[in-house]
């Protein structure tokens, strides 16, 4: 014979009233904790990216050379050269690029004006140059048939230097490195035409986020001094430079 259950109830509409506005209060009170909390994280990880590119940048060029290039076993020329290293994201437009950074960084010795829109044009990827040695850099095993093109004896391509995926940043948009001061080219003219101080570029290579709002506000080729300026709600990390 089944018990009956003769004081079980649901709850009243008062009760669940009751419970909603102790929710919506509660949600009230942490939501602003909530949101900074991940805007914190997001400017975190921002920073730990940039830091991991630069430190892969770093560490590609100590075993290539400073010339970061679109053929690995072709020389420095301006054509040859990488001028924008990109991460995963979607391509830059001129419409993502506001301010002081709408201008053209122009000069006789890269092979176009350059602006953080040029990846598809004088840029490659992260994953090329740091995961999949797609340049086809020579390797310590082979240098000795790329002597005439490859770094010192004993060093050559040692990758990956970043586990793939390669971004995009917490905002959906590519982190950019303006690579091209990272080498002279071969065919460049000499002195002042590089901007140079000691032997190269005497600009600063970073490595730069968009921020909140998508839009790519710093200078490519930094500012009147040879140095960087963050602009906007950029994030900026300071691979290398003179004005380091």
């Amino acid at each position: 014979m089944k018990e009956k259950l003769t004081n079980a109830r649901g709850l009243s509409l008062i009760e669940v009233t009751i419970m909603l506005l102790v929710l919506m209060l509660l949600t009230g009170v942490l939501a602003p904790s909530i949101w900074d909390f991940i805007k914190d994280a997001q400017w975190v990880k921002v920073k730990e990216d940039c830091e991991a590119i630069g430190l892969s940048v770093a560490r590609l060029t100590r075993d290539v050379g400073p010339c970061l290039k679109f053929d690995g076993t072709g020389r420095c020329t301006k054509v040859n050269r990488v001028d924008i290293l990109y991460s995963d994201g979607p391509d830059v437009t001129p419409a993502d690029v506001s301010g002081d950074a709408t201008e053209s960084f122009t000069s006789s010795n890269i092979a176009s004006s350059l602006n953080w829109y040029n990846d598809n044009d004088r840029g490659d990827s992260m994953e090329h140059q740091f995961v999949t040695n797609y340049p086809e850099y020579p390797t310590p095993a082979d240098l000795g048939t790329y002597t005439a093109v490859g770094p010192q004896w004993g060093l050559g391509w040692r990758g990956a230097y970043l586990s793939p995926p390669i971004g995009p940043d917490p905002w959906g948009h590519k982190y950019l490195v303006n690579s091209v001061f990272l080498s002279v080219a071969i065919d460049a003219s000499c002195g002042g035409c590089e901007g140079d101080r000691n032997g190269g570029w005497s600009r600063d290579t970073f490595c730069i986020s968009a921020g909140p709002n998508g839009s790519y506000q710093t200078p490519f080729g930094g500012n009147w001094r040879h140095g960087v300026t963050r602009k906007g709600d950029d994030f900026i990390y300071v691979i290398s430079g003179d004005t380091r």
